[in-house]
């Protein structure tokens, strides 16, 4: 039997009672399995003596003492217990705060281990929270290791550490080992019963770390065979035909440009060549900083397969972003003789049916949109490659409704937001990612400048010197309007304001309460330069290119995530001039936002910021995916334990390479596993 089979319901131990059981379920532990997977994170040291002149205020006195005596004292208007106690060492002070019935376990004489915190205060060793057991021969806690666990409503550390000592002692005598034995021989792992009792009752502390090494590399180890199993069926899907491309209208595109491609622009066009005559279909992810050249990535990939006779999609997560992909298609193809489509929500009735029509019979090659392009009229004759822009701002239905448009398409994404190397082995380990670093010739980094709120004349002052030498800016805001709750600058009431302290030059203003229409209006009325200050809230973090604009203003810089203040910064610096970012931030910092703001002021590595970003947010949000539970590990840490992950990986691809079925005897374990008790569903949600 696998941990994951021990269903019976935890409140069948004694002790969990429907307070704590409650309390338990709202934890997510309902089974004695789930109650054994709740790991300790730290361990109280009941075993290494120390006396109240060793700890010395710094760690945990954990010595053997007696009551020498008691007094008392006045705490809210009551007479409070004070014990003396002394170790051998010095004498201290136990403060029984609310606990005056102690008066009757701690005689004078009495002899105690006694196990907490001391402070040297008014002259006197004292100590507010402490434990106690009577002197015995074979004392419970003294001269052990307590696990201390993550707690929730009316459970406490006694509790749990009571049910699982019991379900230790009662269930786990037929326990299946839930990792090959080649795997545990090589790491020379303990068997797993062996383990489950080291975590939560070590005899000492090499014991109790080398319990942990075991789960956290079972549990990566077994994240990463569900990433494998995942990519390996949609490896291995059929109905996709093997191309053979001429890559005659991308030699031909690229022979046009007024530049080269970069390194990493023709090394990944090289890897979506291989998807594409591979014979299988293409899962990749392109992902590159803003700027670094993605989409013509995108446009070269979408001529090799429509000069082999099929059909291109590329999907954008707003209009104007699509609008702008499908003006610059048609710049780079249609002199090419590409037949170009723009597709959104807002082109209906006779326009729609007629490109709709164009699109099933074959004459529209490349159809390029918004979310409107995986409604169910949508047909295409044949589809060949979709691309999704932006994919983490897509949902997993939305572009699977994309993809199931054509037999088995060619699949491309694209995200200007890095992916951390630990996500890229985990979260979009199903797919091939592909990076793109170096950036096109010519650009200049970006200037970066921390303002103190109360200093922005300063940052007004230069804005206007960039603005009177024709650039445009953006001032970005965290909230649309006013907010009683919140002391913090809107975009609406900002708007007004600046029209007063700019009152030379044009502003226009947008967020996602404005009419779509009219935010394409502004949007582009900004693109033609017809406008020199956008005010905006983080609607523009994904935005089109306006390579005059060389100002980024975001106020309240500390209200905003990393991967959202760097998104902002790149709107700036498209061009060759040189551009700037201004983060005006509050005198009321968390340290969290002082993070945030130390990071994105010393560093314009996207890379390196999304590192930093997935340790503050965790993998679900990098990822786009907010589904509950969405590989929330239960002892692992993907940022802490990244070199275990990678070790778990390619032990988990040697595995699958050699045994993808997991159908040789040495992996029946692993069969069996993931048959009656899959460690991880197929979202990489823990089972």
């Amino acid at each position: 039997m696998f941990q994951g089979e021990l269903q019976q319901p935890v409140n069948r131990l004694k002790g969990i009672g429907p307070g704590h059981h409650k309390s338990l379920s709202a934890m997510g532990i309902l089974t004695i399995g789930q109650l054994l997977g709740h790991y300790p994170v730290r361990y109280e040291d009941h075993q290494t003596p120390r006396t109240i002149i060793e700890a010395a205020g710094l760690l945990p006195v954990n010595t053997e003492a007696v009551v020498v005596g008691r007094e008392s004292f006045p705490w809210k208007g009551k007479m409070t217990l004070k014990i003396i106690v002394e170790d051998g060492s010095a004498r201290g002070s136990l403060l029984c705060y609310g606990r005056n019935f102690l008066a009757d376990k701690l005689q004078t004489d009495s002899r105690i281990y006694l196990y907490g915190q001391f402070q040297h205060r008014f002259g006197e060793w004292q100590c507010a929270a402490f434990e106690f057991e009577t002197y015995t021969e074979q004392p419970k806690k003294y001269g052990t290791l307590l696990p201390v666990y993550p707690l929730g409503g009316t459970l406490n550390h006694n509790v749990i550490r009571k049910a699982v000592s019991q379900a230790l002692r009662e269930y786990t005598a037929g326990l299946n080992e839930e990792l090959p034995e080649e795997i545990r021989e090589s790491y020379h792992l303990s068997g797993r019963k062996e383990a489950l009792r080291d975590i939560h009752k070590p005899a000492n502390p090499e014991k109790a770390e080398k319990a942990r090494s075991y789960f956290i590399y079972e549990e990566l180890f077994h994240l990463q065979t569900a990433v494998g199993k995942n990519a390996l069926k949609l490896r291995e899907t059929t109905g996709h035909r093997p191309l053979e491309l001429k890559r005659e209208l991308e030699q031909k595109l690229r022979g046009n440009l007024p530049f080269e491609l970069t390194p990493d622009q023709k090394t990944v066009m090289d890897e979506i060549v291989r998807d594409m005559e591979s014979g299988r279909p293409m899962n990749r992810l392109i992902q590159g900083d803003v700027g670094s050249g993605k989409t013509l990535i995108a446009f070269l990939s979408a001529l090799n397969i429509i000069e082999s006779g099929k059909q291109a999609a590329l999907m954008a997560p707003t209009e104007l972003l699509a609008r702008q992909h499908a003006e610059n298609a048609i710049r780079f193809m249609e002199n090419q003789g590409i037949r170009i489509a723009f597709l959104s929500g807002a082109v209906q009735s006779e326009g729609r049916r007629i490109l709709l029509r164009e699109l099933k019979e074959g004459h529209i090659d490349f159809l390029i949109g918004t979310h409107a392009l995986f409604t169910k009229d949508v047909e295409f004759k044949e589809l060949g490659l979709a691309i999704i822009d932006e994919q983490h701002r897509f949902g997993v239905s939305q572009r699977q409704a994309l993809a199931s448009k054509g037999i088995r398409p060619d699949l491309l994404y694209m995200t200007a937001t890095p992916i951390p190397r630990t996500l890229a082995m985990t979260a979009f380990g199903d797919l091939d990612v592909s990076t793109i670093k170096t950036m096109p010739a010519g650009r200049k980094a970006i200037e970066t400048h921390l303002t103190r709120e109360g200093n922005e004349g300063k940052v007004y002052d230069f804005v206007r010197r960039e603005l009177d030498q024709g650039r445009q800016a953006y001032f970005v805001y965290p909230l649309i309007e006013q907010s009683e709750k919140l002391d913090l600058k809107d975009a609406q009431s900002m708007y007004e304001k600046l029209k007063h302290s700019f009152p030379r030059n044009k502003l226009g203003l947008i967020h996602s309460r404005i009419p779509e229409d009219e935010k394409d209006q502004t949007m582009e009325a900004f693109t033609k330069g017809e406008l020199d200050i956008l005010v905006a809230t983080s609607v523009v973090e994904v935005g089109v290119d306006v390579p005059n604009a060389t100002i980024m203003v975001i106020e309240h810089g500390e209200r905003f995530g990393l991967s959202a203040l760097h998104q902002l910064r790149g709107r700036v610096g498209r061009g060759d001039q040189q551009s700037y970012a201004f983060l005006i931030y509050s005198t009321k910092l968390t340290d969290e936002g002082k993070q945030r703001l130390k990071i994105i002021m010393e560093s314009t590595d996207g890379f390196k910021i999304a590192e930093e970003d997935l340790k503050l947010r965790g993998p679900g949000e990098i990822a786009g995916i907010r589904q509950s539970g969405y590989m929330k590990l239960k002892i692992a840490d993907l940022v802490r334990d990244t070199e275990i992950l990678v070790q778990a990986r390619n032990d988990v691809k040697k595995l699958l390479s050699r045994d993808p079925h997991l159908l040789a005897p040495e992996n029946k374990v692993l069969k069996d596993l993931w048959q009656s008790a899959p460690p991880f569903s197929e979202n990489l949600i823990p089972g």
